[in-house]
């Protein structure tokens, strides 16, 4: 059986994001579609002694209906500065500090104009760190004509050649699994269980930006990582 996994690009994605795209044969970062406001692509979270924080990438204005890959980072404030004082505020201390801050200077040093080509690069970078080799591309480089989301799932998964589809719990709100096995592709919904891991700061808040996994762990990441249980259609 061969996998995929789609997901819209993501500002830092949180650990689940990178589970299934370890688990999978392919990856396909969802860059074609409408670009949401207020949501996890240009911004993620981060761990402070009081809690969490929003680092957010300001985005020039668009149309309502531009596409993601064609949303453009505004660069009229130094966020970038902004971005890695607050990483180093609070993750100064942590064991493997240096080796990530790294890898987020670099990227930022590399200035794209567009969003996707920011977030998509960082979320390889971070991959790389966790062993994750799965390759992986674009939707917006993938020839296709369907306009309706579960028809583009169904070309998409064509496309890679694979059977079994695996996706998050919130698309249980408009996937049928009837409808992707009238064309031979099994649905498997992620059923993510978060662990929990040794932060900077005392308490645990779930869900944080990948960078907090690895800033704590480093090479001990990946296998915390992947410490939730897994469907058998994947290990098969």
């Amino acid at each position: 059986m061969t996998s995929l996994a789609i997901m819209q690009p993501v500002y830092l994605p949180w650990l689940g994001y990178f589970e299934q795209m370890a688990l999978c044969d392919t990856f396909i970062f969802l860059d074609d579609v409408q670009y949401t406001k207020q949501d996890w692509r240009n911004r993620n979270r981060i761990r402070t002694k009081d809690g969490w924080c929003w680092l957010t990438i300001p985005v020039q204005k668009a149309d309502l209906k531009s596409r993601l890959c064609d949303i453009t980072i505004s660069n009229h404030k130094n966020w970038t500065r902004t971005h890695l004082l607050s990483i180093a505020q609070n993750y100064g201390r942590a064991p493997f500090f240096d080796k990530i801050f790294s890898i987020l200077e670099c990227a930022f040093g590399r200035s794209p104009d567009c969003l996707a080509d920011l977030t998509i690069g960082l979320t390889k970078d971070f991959a790389a760190m966790l062993q994750i080799k799965t390759p992986t591309l674009r939707a917006s480089k993938i020839p296709g004509k369907a306009t309706d989301p579960v028809a583009r799932i169904i070309e998409l998964c064509n496309y890679a050649q694979a059977d079994v589809f695996y996706t998050g719990q919130a698309a249980q709100s408009y996937l049928d699994p009837a409808d992707l096995r009238a064309k031979g592709i099994d649905l498997v919904f992620q059923d993510y269980k978060h662990p929990v891991y040794q932060q900077c700061y005392p308490g645990f808040e779930s869900h944080m930006a990948i960078l907090d996994l690895l800033m704590n762990h480093g090479s001990d990441a990946r296998d915390i990582l992947l410490s939730s249980p897994v469907s058998d259609k994947l290990l098969s």
